[in-house]
This record gives C-alpha cells, sequence and structure tokens, in this order.
C-alpha cells in the first residue's frame, strides 16, 4: 500500500496538472462549447470537478432544485447537477480559479493521509482512500477527453492516467461480456485496442462466469476498435447504434452477439 498510496498521489496530482495547463490555454468560446454530456459545457465538466473535490473536503453544498432532469438517473447524478448548475454564473476564471484551489487543498489532504487502506467515501460508493483516488483519477481524465473532443484538441491519450483509466475500463469487460451481453458458455472475446493506447484484451466464459485471460487461441469474437471509441463507449460518450452504423468497430466471428457487446459497453449508467 506504501507504494500504491505514493503512485496514485502522482497521478492525481499529475491528472490535475494536465487539465490546469489545458483549461489555461482555452479561449473564452471555447469554455461555453458543448460536450457529450448532456447540458454540460466545457465550463460546466470543470465545474463537476470542482464539486466533487467540494465535496471530500466536507465542505457545504448548496440545497437548490433541479429545473432539468430527464438525463439525472441516480441520487448522485443529482448531486454531480447541484455542483454544475451552482456554478454556472461564474466566470471561467473563477470556475478554474476555484479548481486550482480546490486540488490544492485535497493533494494537501492526501499528502497527510498515511493509510489509503482507511474507509472512504468516492462517488461509486464506499471503499478505502486508494478506491476513491483510483476514481477521481479517472473521472478526471475521462473529463479532460470531453474537453479536448469537444473543443477539437486531442491529447494525452498516452501516459500513466491514460494508462490507469484504460485498466479501469478493461476491468470492467467481462462483466459487460458475461452479464450485460450473456455471451454462452465457452464463448470468448478479444477487444483489439489501437491508437495512442494500444492493447489487447482477452475474456472467456468457463463455468458460468466471464474472465480475463492472456491468452486467447481462436476467440468466438473479436472486436477492433481505436482507444478514443474504446473509452466512448465505455463512459457512455457516444451511441453504439451510431459508432456500429459508422463501422467504427469492426466485428469478426459471431455477428450477433458482438454487437450486443458493443451496445452494452457503458458500464457507467
Amino acid at each position: 500500500m506504501p507504494n500504491e498510496r505514493e503512485r496514485l498521489i502522482e497521478l492525481q496530482k499529475s491528472q490535475w496538472q494536465s487539465l490546469e495547463k489545458l483549461c489555461t490555454s482555452l479561449s473564452l468560446d471555447e469554455w461555453e462549447v458543448d460536450t457529450d454530456c448532456p447540458t454540460w459545457t466545457v465550463k460546466d465538466c470543470i465545474a463537476h470537478l470542482v464539486g466533487i473535490e467540494h465535496r471530500i473536503l466536507g465542505r457545504e453544498v448548496p440545497d437548490m432544485p433541479l429545473d432539468e432532469m430527464c438525463h439525472i438517473r441516480n441520487e448522485q447524478g443529482a448531486k454531480n447537477e447541484i455542483d454544475v448548475v451552482s456554478r454556472r454564473a461564474m466566470t471561467p476564471a473563477e470556475v478554474l480559479e476555484e479548481f486550482s484551489e480546490v486540488n490544492s487543498e485535497r493533494l494537501k489532504m492526501l499528502n497527510g493521509q498515511l493509510d489509503f487502506a482507511a474507509e472512504a467515501d468516492s462517488p461509486i460508493g464506499k471503499g478505502n482512500v486508494a478506491d476513491q483516488v483510483s476514481v477521481r483519477v479517472f473521472d478526471c481524465w475521462v473529463h479532460e477527453q470531453d474537453i479536448r473532443r469537444a473543443i477539437g484538441k486531442q491529447g494525452n491519450l498516452l501516459g500513466l492516467a491514460a494508462q490507469h483509466s484504460y485498466e479501469r475500463m478493461t476491468s470492467v469487460m467481462p462483466f459487460v461480456v458475461g452479464k450485460k451481453a450473456g455471451a454462452p458458455e465457452r464463448s470468448s472475446v478479444r477487444f483489439k485496442i489501437y491508437g495512442e493506447s494500444s492493447f489487447v484484451v482477452n475474456i472467456r466464459v468457463d463455468e458460468g462466469r466471464a474472465r480475463l485471460v492472456k491468452e486467447l487461441s481462436e476467440p468466438t469474437i473479436e472486436l477492433e476498435m481505436d482507444c478514443e471509441v474504446f473509452m466512448c463507449l465505455c463512459c457512455g460518450r457516444w451511441d453504439p447504434d451510431k459508432i456500429l452504423s459508422d463501422r467504427k468497430v469492426l466485428i469478426q466471428g459471431d455477428r450477433h452477439l458482438g454487437i450486443s457487446i458493443v451496445k452494452n459497453m457503458n458500464y457507467m449508467v
């Protein structure tokens, strides 16, 4: 855990720095560009990240009604929306200043937290401090990618934060294949991901359970896509039907099951 603690703190610090560097380069028009997150602009994505760290710091959160609720699926989604809506009147400079301030305070908190096995809350539920930070690194990286796609400035798709985030997404693919898509016994799936980040994910269903495996000789299905498509499908950013119709995923083998897997890759609902 000591080495993991240092790794996670450095990851979180570097991811915050990457976001701050990106945001300081934005024009006023770019701050107002819509992202793939429903109703959220670039500024709203940063306001969301501010709000999460604000809550983890134990600071007071406003109690306010929400006018737009159709895109909110759960209690955490409502909290996220309050964090965003309560900062809509702020200027980009004010949001960025608060982002820098809460990140600085959170870094002090993390540096003072010696036991990363201690219980802690995160937006995905109870766990320990290590779980909390791991989720925060991932969330920050995903929203950086939301911003970059919106303004057309690709970057940070390769590196430690990207690797960490892709590993988190990869770890959920057995659940997608086995539970959500219902892959049958003895079937197998190979994801071939290419682009800035390239990797292979092998999954086999044995004894009613889908598991990650190192090798597959003849997979039932092979799904090939670039790393951005993989991320956007896993995080629910792009419509899988459009991805399939645009042929951004190459399916070899059992096409019916392959399509079902692609349509169920979004595990963040």
